[in-house]
């Protein structure tokens, strides 16, 4: 007996649809986004120009949401397909440092101008979520984990500059996080009460992790 395949969830209508869902297991696309002018392609012979950026309104929808570490999610995953469709971290909302980045060589290489990643589509990452739920790890301190997969768009590559020559993106993994040309792991995020939630990824293989669970 074939096993039907999932289609593809609408990260855009999740704010509408989500209370019609009992599994929230799937893959997800990017969040909403805004334009800062003409989205133009990266070429080998210029980066993306003004690239769509992850709208942080988008983190709006979550607030009367049970499942607002969900919406959370999407954003962040949205935000690194950015910082790997811009080659770029400006103009994200929240200030990111290099150490959350998936691949930050990408990011040094394009600072150098020596190289920026070119792809056949907007969407190099994809977002898959492994669980049905997330799991509250401690209660008390309101913790949750989700676990999560990112693939990488297999024609998506590195162009550089300096030698003309075309890369794929796994070269760039300085991080390890890569695992058979995906990225596993835990989606985090830790809530106290009057204060924004914090919101890490914490890769496969790592001790971060809890393994708690409560009911």
């Amino acid at each position: 007996m074939s096993v039907r395949k999932k289609t593809m969830i609408d990260s855009k209508k999740l704010p509408k649809e989500f209370i019609y869902m009992d599994d929230f297991s799937g893959e997800y696309s990017l969040a909403t986004t805004r334009l800062t002018g003409e989205y133009i392609p990266a070429d080998q012979n210029h980066p993306a120009y003004s690239a769509p950026i992850p709208d942080y309104a988008y983190l709006y929808d979550s607030v009367t949401s049970f499942v607002r570490e969900l919406f959370n999610y999407i954003y962040y995953y949205s935000c690194q397909n950015y910082v790997l469709l811009a080659s770029d971290i400006r103009g994200l909302k929240d200030p990111w440092s290099e150490d959350e980045i998936f691949f930050p060589a990408i990011l040094d290489l394009f600072e150098e101008g020596k190289g920026w990643v070119i792809t056949p589509d907007t969407r190099i990452l994809s977002l898959h979520v492994l669980e049905g739920r997330p799991r509250i790890t401690n209660s008390g301190q309101e913790v949750t984990e989700w676990k999560v997969r990112f693939d990488i768009h297999p024609e998506a590559k590195v162009y550089r500059k300096d030698t003309g020559e075309m890369h794929p993106i796994a070269e760039f993994d300085t991080r390890g996080l890569l695992r058979d040309g995906s990225i596993h792991g835990t989606m985090k995020t830790v809530s106290t009460k009057g204060e924004n939630p914090i919101i890490s990824f914490i890769p496969e293989g790592t001790n971060n992790a809890s393994e708690e669970k409560t009911s």
